[in-house]
């Protein structure tokens, strides 16, 4: 879909990266993200690991976004840096976050999700057989 670095949002979601692990050894902020909504206003997450349930910082800006009511995005991208060789990853969102976005607003089958630096997919590319499925009679 998008041929054109990433390089920004990228760097931006980079920044929130300030890994911390707890005394039970649960590791939270070693992922940042950013999205970018429909009006172009920008929300940045972090993930958090939980015992009971973990949240992706991919949910985490989404629900930044959604506070300020909010609820279409125009750009997702979510990155973790390698604590031993330092390399920088972009990260695909996961099942649970990919379909959290889709249940927002429908729209969403439209945002883009950064994959790379000069490449990204629309969520529905990502979320194949998103529809509700039809009688089969």
């Amino acid at each position: 879909m998008h041929t054109q670095p990433h390089d920004d949002l990228i760097a931006r979601a980079a920044a929130l990266i300030r890994p911390w692990r707890t005394p039970d050894g649960r590791l939270h902020g070693d992922v940042g993200a950013v999205v970018v909504s429909a009006d172009g206003r920008i929300y940045e997450g972090i993930c958090v690991d939980t015992p009971s349930w973990g949240l992706c910082a991919e949910r985490s800006a989404l629900a930044a976004m959604i506070t300020q009511g909010q609820y279409r995005a125009r750009t997702v991208v979510a990155v973790w840096r390698d604590p031993d060789s330092q390399a920088l990853h972009v990260l695909p969102p996961c099942g649970v976050c990919r379909e959290f976005l889709r249940q927002i607003d429908a729209g969403n089958l439209d945002t883009e999700i950064v994959l790379g630096r000069a490449q990204s997919e629309p969520l529905r590319h990502l979320l194949p057989h998103h529809a509700w499925a039809s009688p089969i009679e």
